[in-house]
């Protein structure tokens, strides 16, 4: 008995001695091989480990299974009870902006114009007179006439600054009296190509700007010097890891910002991926310019440009969406505005194909998508391939029903954003008329899935907000701040937001087998969680910690818990 009692003993110190050191690593230990233990999340159902070699995942399975793939004694990283699941991607975002909102004024929330005033007032009293006062977040929906507001009065509240407000949805904006004079604005001014200049009955301009009609007074704002694009970049990238994020797509770069990008990239100073499209609404020559340029690097470290960013049309809240009827709630007349005109937008998609880039369309309005799904067929009917470019509808708010089968023809992603339905549930159905056959393809989350398309989510930060845990909750319940969820019959799982938020993300940013799983031979991309974010109730999820974020291997986010993070009307 003796005997046996020793021999079980040496046996069991030989075990402790193979077995596997769990603990928290080095980025030293993190550049060889080693094991993450837990729940994690893989295409099949859940696995109970991951061997990460090189920044990807070399084994994904068993405990056993993985050590048997690599040295003794690999490090352990354990997650206890966390729980990991692809890292999870915003297809569409504005990061500089996002980071230069964080240090503007907030109008979100605001009960009318003169709350929205008077905080632009206690902001300019700290500025020296004449300098810009910007800001963003109104939505005349929310005030008690549900008007669009004057520049009377941010005008009394703050004479002695220009100020530049852009509306919740980013295609609008309100201005003051200085900020028109130093636009050259006044009653003579006709409205530009793609936007439109309120007035007042007596011909004035009322100080509120929609869609291109606002670059008349955004030009003559100083371009941000490379430091300072630099420090909006990386202030933005932070709060975005501290969600979870390890990717976002930037909707729109111009060429200084993708410099910015490049000498962050390749000094190693993203926390997490970018995928950046270049501004497609630029003067065409510098389009090209742009893309010739970054065709010949398209990766550099986490930074990826291939793709360009197109406007078909403006936002159902400024009424600028195109649509197929008039606004309800509008003059007669009003069908929405062409950001850029049809046969334009149709040579540069094409310009687009044709250089080997992504073509990624604004597109909200019926009317909009519609087209804009032509101008994708034409591709085709010209002989080239879509596969390899998987052309982006960016927010396809209206889908056509009868178009749906389209973005599946011919290669589409639907990248959507979840928030935008349960912001815009209160007030959708007064612009558009409740009987209005157009609601049939609103915000058609299952529908785009039932098609076999792939979905892709995001959250257009800064106009929503960054939080994917929000974007989940969303995409599952379609429920307004008050209220019964609305259209519940376009809801989808958690789970199929959460492979929106992931594989999805990764069609559209053309990292297909790359990106966007737990799985073998893809690159070791996690968010872990303080629990099974798919099983807890949705008030857990919209407060469920973020324990680790991992990119390519590397910690970037972990040895603390990260509750809920700011959103972008949180004050600095």
């Amino acid at each position: 008995m003796r005997r046996l009692f020793l021999a079980a003993l040496v046996m069991a110190l030989a075990a402790c001695a193979a077995a596997p050191v769990k603990r928290a690593l080095t980025e030293e230990q993190m550049k060889d091989d080693y094991v993450v233990a837990g729940r994690l999340l893989a295409p099949d159902g859940w696995a109970a480990a991951a061997l990460v070699r090189d920044g990807k995942f070399a084994c994904v399975g068993t405990l056993p299974d993985c050590l048997a793939q690599t040295r003794p004694n690999v490090p352990v990283l354990d997650l206890g009870r966390g729980v990991a699941v692809p890292g999870l991607v915003d297809a569409h975002g504005h990061v500089y902006g996002f980071g230069r909102s964080l240090l503007e004024v907030h109008c979100e929330g605001t009960r009318g114009e003169e709350e929205c005033a008077a905080r632009v007032a206690e902001r300019a009293r700290r500025a020296p007179p004449g300098t810009w006062i910007r800001g963003r977040g109104w939505n005349q929906e929310e005030w008690p006439a549900s008007r669009f507001p004057s520049e009377r009065s941010l005008t009394v509240a703050v004479p002695e600054h220009p100020v530049l407000l852009m509306r919740n949805d980013g295609h609008a904006a309100w201005v003051n009296e200085a900020a028109l004079a130093a636009a050259g604005i006044d009653a003579a001014t006709p409205d530009p190509d793609g936007g439109r200049i309120l007035h007042y009955p007596d011909g004035r301009p009322s100080g509120v700007l929609v869609d291109n009609a606002v670059d008349l007074v955004a030009q003559r704002l100083a371009k941000p010097a490379p430091a300072e694009l630099e420090e909006g970049i990386l202030r933005a990238l932070r709060e975005l890891l501290a969600l979870g994020l390890t990717e976002v797509h930037d909707a729109g770069c111009d060429g200084d910002t993708l410099e910015a990008y490049r000498r962050l990239a390749e000094a190693g100073r993203l926390p997490i991926r970018v995928y950046a499209m270049i501004d497609g609404q630029q003067p065409m020559p510098e389009v090209e310019r742009l893309m010739a340029l970054w065709k010949a690097t398209p990766e550099v470290g986490r930074l990826t440009v291939r793709a360009v960013k197109l406007y078909a049309d403006g936002a159902l809240g400024s009424r600028g969406a195109a649509i197929s009827s008039e606004y309800a709630d509008d003059l007669p007349g009003n069908r929405g505005l062409w950001m850029t005109p049809p046969a334009e937008l149709r040579a540069r998609i094409e310009a687009v194909a044709r250089a080997g880039f992504q073509p990624a369309v604004h597109a909200i309005g019926d009317r909009a998508n519609a087209e804009v799904l032509k101008d994708f067929a034409a591709l085709a009917e010209a002989g080239i391939a879509l596969e390899p470019l998987r052309p982006r509808l960016e927010h396809a708010q209206f889908l056509p029903p009868e178009d749906v089968h389209l973005l599946k023809d011919h290669w589409c992603v639907a990248s959507m954003q979840p928030l935008h339905a349960v912001r815009d549930a209160p007030w959708v159905e007064k612009r558009l008329g409740k009987d209005s056959p157009i609601l049939a393809g609103a915000y058609a989350w299952k529908t785009v899935l039932r098609y076999g398309v792939p979905l892709a989510f995001g959250s257009d930060f800064p106009i929503e907000s960054p939080d994917p845990r929000l974007g989940l909750l969303a995409a599952e319940l379609r429920t307004p701040e008050t209220g019964a969820p609305w259209q519940p019959e376009q809801r989808i799982t958690r789970l199929e937001a959460l492979r929106a938020y992931t594989r999805g993300a990764a069609v559209a940013a053309l990292a297909s087998g790359r990106r966007g799983e737990i799985r073998a031979g893809q690159d070791a991309d996690l968010t872990v969680f303080a629990a099974d974010p798919l099983t807890v109730t949705p008030r857990e999820l919209s407060r469920l910690r973020v324990l680790r974020v991992v990119v390519g291997g590397r910690t970037e986010l972990g040895g603390t818990a990260a509750g809920p993070a700011p959103g972008p009307g949180t004050q600095p």
